[in-house]
């Protein structure tokens, strides 16, 4: 008898005999227990023996590899994977994670720490090279990366050029490790295996977490619910009770923040919880939940926030009193993800605070419920905790003041929208409904201002008086504005010099005009750009703070090497294009623009200038403008000036200009 396709798949599965298959979660189990077996066995063989015949061979092997490169190749590797590095990489990735709003995947990459430290435990317990911590950095850290991007990326170019990046970086570190003569092949593969376990171990965490079936432990310990009339479901949150009524329509929520979450809002503001006993904070809240519940109305067709019926005094403190939304709530935040990511990107927009609906937030599905009619509401739109700001909102978080963050409304974005999208307001919501969309606005915003007034929040102050004191947005503006001018002001500072050298017959007529062609070049002008804004950048930050000049100047540097190669790898530019690019911003100019006064020359130390001559030129100039004519009284002009055989005579002559006689100040030269 012949079956059809759809029965077939119905009685086969019930045909094979059983454990045919193995399931995935079986098949990893096995794999950990197995990997664990095989560290053991190779940490206690290691213990007798650091090195076998096999160890030997393979590292003959790789010893008698032998191409151009491959020392630089190997150094670079190294470096990369050392201690240093390592810890670097782990800090940054772990801030921006953060500042991306992506907490959970922060975790993750904190969660290595963990697994670095059973690398020393085994180190310390083998007493031997077992196993290879830079192979342990590069499987954990790059593994990690590359498989977060193969989990949340979209198709494109990252989803897949980090997991073959993260490749490539373990591969060689596991031959450069041996190559250097630092390890043994077993190092190498007790390193692999390591963090084999430690990334499962982590990966198992993130999945539990991110789809909901293990839940992040909550810093508050279960409250009894009080005895209420039937038909009233209590649920507990981090910092509140809430109390579900469906015949009365209403969800009563109460706050009792515990120890951690009051000890954790005092050190961030020095004051209360404020949804405890503020009236004035719950007032803004509710007024938040109306601005947020008429805009989602204009941008999505219906109000999907619960409103706020009530605030009750109970004369130790308040209870919160919103509209009973009946229905279920999604599963995880996969499966409202999509919601989630629009309401983000739209509250960024307008301004609202977007913790409480960000897909980063381990539990911001259960802000939401799913009516009877599939429509998702907003519940909860109320932080407990500080939360964590993107990196969208970090200027004007800043610029307000509102550093650490909690439930912040950045109303000058609010007020831009508002004003913006009047017309289309009025036409969505209706003239009626956009006056109470202002009185809410405004409401929220007197409430906000008494209550956070009433706050040392001495962090916050520090921040934006800081802010206004660096007047970052003038300083960024004013150097986009001198940036077109800035070749020309480089251009006369390399000139001045040049005619200096003339003048004072260290150079011939000739060679001044050689110096001054090379002025011409395509590559020296590009140079002198980026060397104008370091002037710039020199003389703009007027700020008393040590070392705020030379990082600004790295910083400057630094960007533009990494946008060649984000360039490069979008194909916007060859890869002729990007190797001159870094030849102009090279590490030595990166690390030269930290050092005080030189550094507003750094560009000095690229290949172009030290070959045209122009290098010795700009380093004399900038030694030349040292204040209290130390150029001649530390006779600077031997180190600086060229070096000339029949000229050498002159020296002390030109020295002795700039520096007068002994005793007096020299006069000062502009190059400007």
């Amino acid at each position: 008898m012949r079956l059809n396709a759809t029965a077939a798949n119905l009685v086969l599965p019930s045909m094979l005999p059983p454990n045919r298959f193995v399931d995935r979660k079986t098949a990893t189990a096995t794999a950990v227990v197995l990997a664990i077996a095989g560290l053991v066995f190779l940490a206690l063989s290691t213990s007798r023996q650091a090195f076998s015949d096999t160890d030997v061979q393979i590292a003959q092997w790789v010893g008698s590899l032998d191409f151009f490169g491959l020392d630089t190749i190997m150094g670079l590797v190294n470096i990369l994977t050392g201690a240093e590095a390592a810890i670097g990489a782990w800090v940054v990735a772990i801030a921006f994670f953060v500042l991306r709003g992506r907490p959970l995947e922060a975790i993750a990459v904190f969660l290595i720490g963990g697994i670095w430290m059973a690398n020393q435990a085994l180190n310390w317990t083998v007493g031997s090279t077992f196993p290879s911590g830079h192979m342990t950095h590069a499987v954990t850290f790059y593994g990690l990366l590359a498989l977060l991007a193969l989990k949340n990326l979209d198709r494109g170019y990252l989803k897949y050029g980090v997991p073959m990046l993260a490749v490539v970086i373990i591969g060689l570190t596991s031959v450069g490790r041996v190559y250097a003569e630092a390890h043994w092949p077993r190092d190498v593969l007790g390193s692999c295996i390591l963090g084999f376990i430690g990334l499962v171990a982590i990966l198992w965490f993130y999945s539990q977490v991110k789809d909901a079936r293990f839940h992040l432990p909550r810093l508050r310990k279960k409250r009894p619910a009080p005895e209420h009339h039937d038909g009233v479901n209590t649920a507990n949150s981090v910092a509140s009770t809430v109390y579900l009524d469906a015949q009365a329509g209403t969800a009563i929520k109460e706050y009792h923040p515990p120890r951690p979450v009051r000890a954790i809002y005092w050190l961030a503001f020095q004051a209360p919880f404020p949804y405890q006993h503020r009236r004035d904070a719950l007032e803004a809240a509710a007024a938040k939940r109306k601005i947020a519940g008429l805009l989602t109305e204009h941008r999505l067709g219906y109000d999907m926030v619960a409103p706020v019926l009530e605030i009750r005094s109970t004369g130790e403190s308040h209870q919160f009193i919103t509209e009973f939304v009946p229905g279920v709530s999604p599963r995880c935040n996969a499966e409202v993800e999509d919601t989630l990511s629009e309401l983000t990107t739209y509250f960024h927009e307008v301004g609202l605070p977007t913790w409480q609906v960000l897909p980063g937030n381990p539990h911001a599905y259960s802000n939401l419920i799913r009516d009877p009619h599939g429509a998702l509401k907003v519940i909860d739109l109320e932080s407990a905790l500080i939360s964590v700001p993107s990196w969208r909102e970090l200027r004007s978080l800043i610029r307000d003041g509102s550093l650490p963050v909690f439930d912040d409304v950045d109303f000058v974005r609010l007020h831009n929208y508002l004003q913006s999208h009047a017309s289309e307001l009025t036409r969505s919501l209706g003239a009626h409904k956009v006056g109470e969309l202002r009185q809410a606005v405004r409401a929220a915003e007197l409430a906000t201002q008494t209550w956070k007034e009433s706050e040392p929040r001495i962090w916050g102050r520090f921040a934006r008086w800081l802010y206004r004191h660096l007047d970052l947005t003038r300083l960024i503006h004013g150097i986009q504005g001198c940036r077109d001018g800035s070749e020309v002001r480089a251009r006369a500072f390399t000139m001045s010099a040049i005619e200096r050298w003339e003048r004072d017959g260290l150079v011939d007529r000739e060679r001044a005009a050689a110096l001054q062609g090379a002025l011409s070049t395509r590559e020296v002008r590009r140079i002198m750009t980026h060397m104008g804004v370091h002037i710039a950048l020199s003389a703009a930050i007027a700020v008393p703070i040590p070392g705020l000049r030379s990082l600004a100047r790295f910083v400057w540097t630094l960007a533009f090497r990494l946008k060649a190669l984000y360039d490069l790898s979008r194909g916007r530019i060859t890869r002729e294009e990007c190797y001159v690019e870094g030849s102009i911003h090279s590490v030595p100019v990166m690390l030269l623009s930290l050092v005080p006064g030189l550094g507003a020359v750094s560009y000095v130390a690229g290949g172009t200038l030290i070959r045209s001559g122009l290098a010795r030129v700009l380093v004399d100039q900038a030694v030349y403008k040292l204040p209290l004519g130390l150029y001649g009284r530390l006779h600077l002009a031997r180190l600086t000036a060229p070096r000339s055989p029949q000229m050498a005579a002159e020296h002390v002559v030109a020295e002795s200009r700039v520096s007068g006689p002994v005793g007096e100040l020299a006069p000062v030269h502009s190059a400007d």
